[in-house]
């Protein structure tokens, strides 16, 4: 394995004292310096991250198999664009590990180096120079693990979307529905998706047969190009999660993700679309997700769809908080959808921040596509849902700070 990573020293910029002006003999002081890590390839041993650095992802930069990688709480993290292959992630190949060590009052960022975030600047952990409208600058994080999937033709091992087949670190999936990919906790992903090619975008993170094992807590994306959070397969639990300003799907599920999301939400912009995509199974292996507690903010007026069911689909969707959407906005179960296989407990749909010439009810909302009803029963949905806690994200969350959850 190799380990190109290479260590530079740049000067802050700072107003130094180079002399006494009265000339009374005091000494000039040094100037002061902050080491910058600029890291690619394969990391080749255990390493530390710290929060008095700032790290530089100058292309794919992999934690392969019998590798951790740990960062401290409070470290910024910044890639370099690219496109297509040279697309700048970190991409945690299985068998490796990532310890993301964040707290509630320093959280981690992985960025662009076009961010000017760091932990000592007075908006952190807020937005700096750049905001959510400033997507597709880097790729994003992808956590691979040896968990089951269900993929065509049953294969025991899959390639990833967002690396190229040529890299055998992109391979996910396994039999090891325990395994443990690592810690992430307190991690904010801003301002990713590069495209690596057409209709192929990085998500801000990536969960590919990643193992129930693995703790993943207090974690947000915002202003990616693609999905927000997507798994592929696997049966690692999410739990207080936050997708702000995504592309394309807030939180996608496929390939029979076995696992559950907890506590969520999902803010939308104008080129959002879906605050929930979930697909089932693409081979024979089964698998049911669990959705429960989850706020989902749409675009109003014209932006985003509730939901997308589809592909024989199987779990519980419960405790949603639906609103801020806007009148030509579903919540659709297609007809690929085996709707018995899919259970919905507790839903609310807040419709009254629309216009009234939308005329839209809970009926209208539901598109069912499957030509022979479902269990989302319109007329019986809830009123009284709470959605996420009211304290997610607060002290941790760009999304709250810079108050797009109101």
């Amino acid at each position: 394995m190799k380990n190109n990573t290479i260590i530079k020293l740049f000067t802050v910029c700072a107003v130094i004292y180079l002399s006494s002006c009265g000339g009374g003999g005091e000494s000039t002081p040094d100037p002061i310096i902050t080491p910058t890590t600029y890291s690619s390839g394969e990391i080749s041993e255990d390493v530390t991250w710290t929060s008095d650095n700032v790290y530089v992802l100058d292309g794919r930069v992999v934690v392969p198999n019998g590798v951790t990688l740990t960062i401290e709480a409070g470290t910024v993290i910044k890639a370099e664009g690219g496109q297509e292959a040279d697309a700048s992630c970190l991409l945690v190949a299985r068998g490796g590990k990532l310890m993301a060590m964040g707290t509630a009052s320093q959280p981690i960022i992985m960025t662009s180096v076009a961010d000017n975030i760091s932990s000592s600047h007075p908006n952190y952990p807020g937005f700096a120079n750049l905001n959510e409208g400033q997507k597709g600058l880097w790729g994003g994080l992808i956590v691979l693990g040896n968990a089951p999937v269900s993929v065509d033709g049953d294969a025991v091992a899959f390639q990833i979307e967002g690396v190229p087949a040529s890299d055998p670190n992109g391979l996910y999936g396994g039999t090891d529905a325990s395994d443990n990919s690592g810690t992430i906790q307190y991690l904010q992903v801003r301002h990713g998706g590069t495209n690596i090619g057409e209709g192929n975008e990085i998500n801000g993170i990536t969960f590919g047969g990643v193992g129930s094992g693995t703790t993943v807590s207090n974690v947000e994306v915002i202003a990616n190009v693609d999905d927000g959070i997507e798994m592929f397969g696997g049966s690692v639990n999410v739990s207080n999660a936050i997708v702000w300003a995504q592309g394309d799907d807030a939180f996608d599920v496929d390939q029979a993700y076995s696992g559950t999301i907890s506590n969520f939400m999902y803010i939308g912009d104008a080129s959002s679309d879906h605050g929930l995509e979930i697909d089932g199974p693409e081979g024979s292996m089964l698998g049911s997700f669990s959705l429960t507690g989850g706020t989902m903010k749409g675009y109003n007026p014209d932006g985003g769809e509730y939901a997308d069911f589809r592909d024989e689909a199987a779990g519980s969707v419960s405790n949603m908080y639906f609103w801020n959407h806007s009148c030509s906005s579903d919540f659709e179960i297609d007809g690929g959808s085996s709707t018995a296989n899919i259970t919905f407990s507790n839903l609310q749909f807040n419709t009254s921040h629309l216009d009234a010439t939308c005329k839209v009810d809970v009926a209208v909302i539901c598109d069912d596509q499957t030509g022979n009803g479902t269990n989302f029963d319109a007329t019986n949905v809830s009123t009284s849902s709470t959605g996420a806690s009211s304290t997610l994200g607060v002290g941790w969350s760009c999304t709250v700070y810079e108050g797009a959850h109101q």
